[in-house]
């Protein structure tokens, strides 16, 4: 009886029909407004940089004083040019070398980890991860100094043991450096596919007779090799996007690469933005073929996995092999973790860089720290860096919370264009990104400049963290009961109040591991704020590669290892949320 009252008396005119009447009433419900936002934000974060990019590479003289026409010129210079044939070579050797051996090393460790008997897990699990919490950066300035051909403490113990030395400025340097670094992401992605794998084939397998090794070669290889394929993939486009090891290590080594063409070709006066915009784009395809195929490969690996029946992981007995696996273990810790951290500590605590001795020793000091402490560039860098990482935090779960909602909890049209749009920034390399937001903001018509400031920093961040931030929120959305936002709805709540009232303290937990991870990202990203940033607006991860080519290694490593401290502390808070509301997902 109650419907029956609020139907209308009285038909609806002819030229204006009901459905229609309302259907343009529910295009101003606040859902809808917020969609649109939504979507445009996303999408002017995602695509105008790189529109931005493409345009420039087919302009004759973009950002130039002369008028600019359509050409195809930059593209044909670029690969034509002398030398362009071995930036390809080291570009791909480089990457692939890097993606074989992180894959195998992270997914041996997962392995290890999840799948077999050997003692000492929780210290692996460590292992393996304490890796992220030290910026790209830092570890390259730290294996610089370890492995250095003339004094690298590394190389002299190798030298006293009469075993060959390894110089880093080397192309298989670049590779050992920057597989160091990405491991833990290999990691993380083995530990997802072996705990999703039923045991069962391999059980069925050592019942018969087969020998650990056999098994693990001949089931547990061919169930994960989708998920390795796309693991490796990744590890790939993320490589081929990287600025640190490329900059300081392969610039001296005279090994160049993508990035390293890309960052001189802006450094030098007139910049050639055609070049770059050239080579940004095919690292942007490069970047794309590689995220579809690792897609694709996951999808696979899932299917393989997953069975229909519960299941739990059993680890296997590897027999006295579990002691060889503590012993991988250990060596991962030790060249993975201890010796860089420890490289910065001794050289942050000495005036001037010198290897370990007794006599070293006494020179001992915090000079390096106070010169952190006081001087005026760094402070401001640490200042500017905590800006950018606040407001891109606080942005970019903002963004994510709505883009989650609308995503898993509506049906509204355009949800998974919205989606999709989300996901874009996973597939434009760092370096990309970076660019393609400085050309925009040099050659859009705006009526305000943004360029100098801390704006243009943000809005890279926000774009780069998205599709993170959003790893955290979609899961945590979709585990809230729709029945909650309907019992809110028939109690007179709008959608503002019923978002604000029962998905925010719910999504809490993820909301602030969410804001923390960017936080982290953020605060340590330098493939992008490196075109982004001027002598106003210098973030923390750039004054350290500044302090490093002036060859200030003291206090290169003093402020290292303030910053190591300070991610630690926020990766712990990560941690605790995690454990304090049992999030999987974000631990």
């Amino acid at each position: 009886m109650a419907l029956l009252a609020r139907q209308p008396t009285t038909a609806p005119p002819p030229d204006r029909p009901a459905p229609y009447r309302r259907r343009w009433q529910d295009r101003l419900n606040p859902r809808y407004i917020t969609l649109a936002v939504a979507a445009l934000a996303v999408a002017y974060l995602a695509l105008v940089p790189v529109g931005t990019m493409l345009y420039a590479s087919f302009q004759s003289d973009f950002l130039g004083t002369t008028p600019s026409t359509w050409t195809l010129h930059n593209y044909v210079s670029t690969f034509s040019q002398a030398g362009i044939g071995s930036l390809i070579y080291n570009s791909f050797v480089y990457a692939a070398a890097t993606s074989v051996v992180s894959t195998v090393l992270g997914f041996g460790l997962a392995w290890l980890v999840v799948r077999t008997n050997t003692p000492a897990k929780g210290f692996a699990r460590i292992a393996a991860l304490v890796p992220l919490i030290l910026p790209g950066i830092l570890n390259t300035v730290a294996w610089s100094l370890l492995l250095s051909p003339q004094r690298g403490q590394a190389n002299l113990a190798l030298h006293a043991l009469h075993l060959p030395e390894f110089n880093v400025y080397s192309l298989a340097g670049m590779v050992f450096v920057q597989s160091m670094h990405v491991v833990p992401v290999a990691y993380l992605m083995g530990t997802a596919s072996f705990t999703s794998m039923d045991s069962s084939l391999e059980e069925a397998a050592l019942a018969s007779g087969c020998t650990p090794a056999r098994t693990f070669r001949t089931i547990t290889l061919r169930i994960a090799r989708p998920a390795i394929l796309s693991a490796a993939l990744l590890m790939f486009v993320q490589t081929i996007s990287t600025f640190e090891v490329p900059q300081l290590i392969g610039v001296p080594a005279r090994h160049y690469v993508f990035v390293s063409r890309i960052y001189s070709a802006l450094q030098q006066f007139p910049a050639d933005y055609g070049t770059v915009g050239v080579l940004g784009i095919f690292v942007l395809v490069v970047a794309c073929v590689g995220l579809i195929g690792s897609q694709r490969l996951s999808r696979n690996s899932a299917v393989a996995t997953i069975t229909g029946k519960g299941f739990r992981p059993r680890a296997q007995d590897i027999g006295g092999w579990r002691w060889a696996g503590l012993a991988g273990f250990v060596v991962f810790f030790v060249v993975a973790v201890a010796l860089p951290l420890l490289m910065l500590l001794w050289a942050s605590l000495l005036p001037t860089y010198e290897s370990p001795s007794m006599d070293a020793l006494h020179h001992l000091s915090v000079t390096n720290y106070s010169q952190v402490l006081h001087r005026a560039g760094i402070l401001d860098a640490v200042e500017n860096s905590l800006i950018t990482a606040f407001a891109a935090g606080l942005i970019v779960t903002a963004l994510s919370a709505v883009v989650a909602y609308l995503t898993v909890k509506t049906r509204i049209r355009g949800r998974g264009l919205l989606d999709g749009l989300a996901t874009v920034p996973i597939a434009v390399p760092s370096v990309v990104m970076g660019v393609g937001v400085l050309y925009w903001y040099l050659s859009a018509p705006l009526p305000f400049h943004i360029y100098g400031t801390l704006t243009i920093l943000i809005i890279a961040f926000v774009t780069i963290t998205l599709p993170y931030a959003m790893r955290y929120l979609v899961p945590g959305m979709a585990q809230i009961k729709d029945e909650l936002e309907e019992a809110a709805t028939a109690s007179g709540a709008n959608w503002p109040q019923a978002f604000r009232r029962i998905f925010i303290p719910l999504l809490m937990p993820s909301l602030l591991s969410a804001f923390v991870y960017t936080m982290i990202v953020a605060f340590r990203e330098i493939s992008a704020a490196i075109f982004l940033y001027t002598s106003n607006t210098e973030v923390v991860s750039v004054q350290v590669y500044d302090l490093y080519s002036s060859g200030n290694y003291p206090v290169v490593a003093a402020l290292g290892v303030l910053i190591v401290l300070f991610l630690s502390v926020l990766a712990l808070v990560v941690r605790l949320i995690s454990r304090r509301f049992g999030i999987k997902n974000g631990s």
